[in-house]
């Protein structure tokens, strides 16, 4: 296959001439994303582990 028929593959499947840069763009930011929600449900879970500490202190009177 030749480099215009291959270019023109590429243009029309929405893949760039560098071998898939926009996929490896996109699924780096996917990647981001999901990594931004782990840190997120982190930080909340962290949050509602220490409220339950402190009311489990509170009851038995710690």
């Amino acid at each position: 296959m030749n480099r215009t028929v291959q270019h023109a593959m590429n243009r029309t499947n929405g893949v760039r001439s560098t071998g898939g840069a926009r996929y490896v763009a996109q699924a780096h930011a996917h990647g981001a994303t999901v990594a931004r929600k782990m840190v997120g449900l982190a930080i909340v879970t962290s949050g509602l582990a220490v409220i339950a500490a402190q009311a489990l202190q509170h009851v038995f009177g710690g």
